[in-house]
């Protein structure tokens, strides 16, 4: 198995454990919430990236790697910068949602 599967294998099981630890946490807090709409994109990013990896999987070249490594960091980059905007979507989309 190539280095980029298992790092995408990596990246959609830690996703999934956060899913699981906040489904946990919503019983104690009401606004973690918020953060399942932004780990739900980002879940069903990761598994996309995991099955292109799965589909590549033959083509061993360092371009690819580099470029599954710069489509998985993206995400986590952009999230981190405008965590702010993204918890403020998701706080606009659950009160659509309760009306």
């Amino acid at each position: 198995m190539n280095k980029l599967l298992k790092i995408a294998q990596v990246f959609v099981f830690t996703i999934l454990i956060l899913l699981i630890a906040v489904f946990i946490w919503q019983f104690f807090d009401a606004y973690a919430k918020l953060l399942f709409i932004p780990l739900g994109f980002l879940s069903i990013y990761y598994l996309l990236i995991y099955l292109f990896a799965k589909l590549l999987q033959q083509n061993h070249s360092k371009v690819w790697f580099y470029v599954g490594i710069f489509f998985m960091i993206i995400p986590l980059l952009a999230f981190s910068m405008a965590y702010k905007p993204i918890l403020e979507f998701s706080y606009s989309i659950l009160h659509t949602l309760d009306n």
